[in-house]
């Protein structure tokens, strides 16, 4: 399934307001509330998913990037 680009470039950012969110949710309703840890696990969750998806995504450009100022010998150009 592919993406439309502009949704694709978001995506980093809405994991991680996503976990933010999550985490404003259990400090409103309380640490004591029924389902404060299944909150403060996802808000973990889609935080370190955001990351995780936001640095693949600049190694592998800077992978890139970096092939593409190698000509045909493997030489620096």
């Amino acid at each position: 399934m592919w993406l439309p680009e502009p949704i694709y470039e978001r995506l980093p950012q809405a994991y991680i307001l996503i976990g933010l969110l999550f985490l404003a949710g259990t400090l409103y309703i309380g640490f004591d509330a029924d389902l404060a840890e299944m909150y403060l696990a996802l808000g973990f969750l889609s935080m370190l998913s955001g990351f995780v998806v936001f640095l693949r995504r600049r190694t592998e450009r800077a992978r890139q990037t970096q092939h593409q100022h190698v000509d045909a010998d493997g030489d620096p150009l």
